[in-house]
């Protein structure tokens, strides 16, 4: 189906978090049956607005195992895996996995890393002693982090394709998913997208499009991620703290989006992916970046959507959000916004437990507890186990309270004002 998606100044203004219930032709989904024509609605906004479109044909995926040894004195197995992909076999890269070794087929992470970075011993530890496997991909290899990325080998396999540097990464995610189902090994009923910042935002783009993935589970993913264009603020409420902005975001990261984000948010410079700027040095990048107008808001509400509707694409499938309070720029607040909104389409389907909220004391780094969060609700969700964690998502009895009250005594949440005024349509009956 084909919809038609105005540009930015026939927009109308949206101050509070728009309706995701609201159909193209105005009216609203009334039952779930109507959810799935619902949900290719919003894919295809976001794919507009947004992320760009991926290739309907990505061609065949192909794996080979071109090293192997055994860890952790044999109770794992490190290998390194070649893919080729794309419609002529014309994109080739590397991941790195980690797996357990034992009877049956294993729940397997799908993580996209930045270059020269790879999972320490403690992650793997934490993340294979409780049965659980990590595959890898250094996401540059498809597209490099830079105005560039319109060049790299994924765009030229698939040039019709609008998609920013966010969605390139996030097709990375599919092709380790591909390769999965041709092993003997992983259960791909339990397959886990993660990532951290800018990679979280491309584990929740490779979730949303890839319904292959059972759990998303995105790390510090701020602005354009789990976060929120409309409101923002840190760990003490709305407007205290120095988010991150669509302004911003595209000034100094336009090559991520696709070319009609650049339209939104309060912006200096004019580039887009099509035209972004190669930076030779560190200088010349910061020099995209505007600090009379940083936190500045300005045409944010004119989006047809904002980044609950990303989290609501999960749904029916599990999502868990995790930051560190001290991460304002990632802008904790509004991540707080987006997931209480996106709770009301959890709801709707009937899986309220499936969205979940993790918050720690800390900085933006993908820390430990991270990692045993997100592995705690992995247990929950697949294997029904209950853990002590500080996991907050609403069961059938909803739990009294939401995230921030047990991380922080000085404000309740339960009094704070919804930042919408639509509601779950079952409600409405």
């Amino acid at each position: 189906m084909e919809y038609y998606f105005r540009k930015k100044d026939d927009l109308p203004s949206i101050p509070e978090l728009p309706d995701p219930f609201e159909k193209p032709d105005g009216s609203r989904v009334m039952t779930p049956e109507e959810w799935p024509a619902q949900r290719e609605y919003l894919k295809e906004l976001l794919a507009h607005y947004l992320y760009g479109h991926m290739p309907k044909d990505s061609g065949v995926t192909k794996g080979e195992v071109v090293f192997s040894r055994p860890v952790y004195n044999g109770k794992a197995v490190a290998e390194t895996i070649k893919l080729t992909a794309g419609r002529k076999g014309e994109v080739v890269f590397y991941a790195d996995l980690i797996r357990p070794v034992k009877e049956g087929r294993v729940p397997v992470f799908t993580w996209n890393q930045f270059t020269g970075r790879h999972g320490s011993p403690a992650e793997e530890e934490i993340v294979c002693r409780r049965g659980y496997a990590i595959m890898e991909f250094d996401k540059e290899q498809l597209a490099p982090d830079n105005g560039d990325a319109i060049n790299g080998v994924v765009a030229k396999a698939f040039p019709e394709c609008d998609w920013g540097a966010i969605a390139m990464w996030a097709w990375g995610h599919s092709r380790l998913v591909d390769y999965l189902f041709t092993t003997d090994w992983a259960d791909t009923d339990k397959i886990i997208a993660t990532g951290h910042s800018r990679g979280g935002k491309v584990a929740l783009c490779a979730a949303i499009y890839d319904e292959r993935i059972a759990l998303c589970a995105p790390n510090g993913s701020g602005c354009g991620g789990a976060g929120c264009f409309r409101f923002l603020g840190g760990r003490y409420g709305e407007g205290i703290g120095l988010c991150e902005t669509a302004g911003s975001i595209n000034d100094m990261l336009g090559y991520w989006w696709t070319d009609a984000f650049g339209e939104f948010g309060a912006r200096q410079k004019r580039y887009t992916r099509s035209n972004f700027p190669v930076a030779k040095n560190q200088m010349e990048f910061m020099a995209n970046f505007s600090l009379d107008k940083l936190g500045t808001l300005q045409d944010e509400d004119r989006l047809p959507f904002d980044m609950h509707f990303a989290k609501a694409l999960i749904a029916p499938r599990a999502l868990i959000t995790t930051d560190g309070l001290g991460d304002v720029w990632a802008n904790t607040f509004g991540t707080q916004v987006t997931w209480r909104a996106a709770q009301e389409v959890f709801d709707f389907l009937g899986v309220p437990e499936k969205n979940a909220l993790h918050f720690r004391e800390g900085k933006h780094e993908f820390q430990a507890a991270d990692w045993i969060a997100i592995v705690d609700f992995c247990d929950e969700m697949f294997f029904g186990k209950t853990s002590a964690n500080n996991i907050v998502s609403f069961r059938p009895v909803q739990q009294a309270g939401t995230p921030m009250d047990v991380m922080m005594e000085r404000m309740d949440w339960r009094k704070t004002k919804l930042h919408y005024t639509w509601s779950n349509p079952l409600e409405d009956m």
